[in-house]
């Protein structure tokens, strides 16, 4: 797995020869979670972008394509869900899922108000992570009009 950094300082990971696959945008401020979240979502087979707070991932969002976005909820700056706001106002069909540790209730609550499409609590389980992100993904392609090749 190669690593290359672009000018925004936003990391971005990618397998080589895999030709053109969907892009995530990882958002999340502890460095630990970051890794291991970017290391499941390539071995998944996508392009993972990495960012450390909300500010920088707006950046980013702005100046590239992405596919999905994941953020933490709580983070210095900008929070996931102002961060969501932000994207949704953008490319409403952008699926965002929020990643967090806080109250299920008031997350729940807080979802429903703001532009998240779905909701991974921390500490999870991989299979119930992969199958969020694939589901937010491929909800995104029906609505797109989007088939899978047979």
């Amino acid at each position: 797995m190669g690593q290359v950094m672009n000018e925004k300082k936003t990391k971005v990971y990618t397998n080589a020869g895999q030709g053109t696959r969907e892009r995530i945008l990882v958002v999340e401020d502890n460095k630990n979670v970051q890794n291991v979240l970017s290391r499941i979502l390539s071995s998944m087979g996508f392009e993972v972008a990495l960012a450390d707070n909300g500010l920088e991932a707006l950046a980013a969002f702005i100046d590239g394509s992405f596919d999905l976005v994941l953020t933490d909820l709580q983070m210095p700056m900008m929070d996931g869900s102002s961060l969501a706001r932000f994207i949704k106002e953008r490319s409403p069909n952008t699926p965002i899922i929020l990643l967090t540790g806080a109250d299920r209730e008031t997350v729940w609550k807080k979802a429903k108000r703001e532009s998240i499409d779905s909701v991974i609590f921390k500490p999870f389980k991989i299979i119930d992570f992969e199958k969020t992100v694939q589901g937010a993904l491929e909800l995104r392609k029906a609505e797109q009009g989007i088939t899978r090749p047979v």
